[in-house]
């Protein structure tokens, strides 16, 4: 099971991390500058909810091989990749409530800038936990 634990947490954190890259640094930089500011908004608003699916999914996914490393009788044991999947999880799930929020609001409004700020924070967050996570897993474990 130890096996399986240790690919479903590459698995999952590697592809979540490759993922949160991918969108901060090829797409969301290009979405503005290269669409009507419209067609930006209607995608951004097509993707993000797809976004933090796949985050949840394969939070659990990471989650999940995590708990089964840890049920290992043999190897290192550390609970560190556990604790690195529950907060991936709830910082995702704050994130996606932040942007059903979002979804309701004018985007020239006070209250959506400030939504969408704190939503950038979370993300980050989410990024440099995965990112100690998988550094932690591969220098450590």
């Amino acid at each position: 099971m130890e096996r399986w634990g240790r690919l479903m947490w590459r698995l999952g954190s590697g592809l979540w991390l490759g993922s949160i890259f991918f969108l901060f640094a090829a797409i969301a930089p290009n979405v503005f500058r290269v669409l009507p500011e419209g067609d930006a908004g209607r995608l951004v608003d097509a993707i993000f909810p797809v976004y933090y699916t796949m985050g949840l999914a394969l939070g659990g996914l990471l989650l999940l091989g995590s708990i089964l490393r840890l049920s290992a009788p043999t190897g290192v044991r550390s609970w560190v990749p556990t604790l690195v999947g529950i907060v991936n999880l709830l910082l995702v799930w704050w994130a996606e409530r932040i942007l059903a929020a979002m979804q309701r609001l004018p985007a020239a409004s006070a209250v959506f800038h400030t939504l969408h700020q704190r939503s950038v924070s979370i993300s980050v967050a989410v990024f440099l936990v995965m990112l100690f996570g998988v550094a932690f897993e591969a220098l450590v474990l």
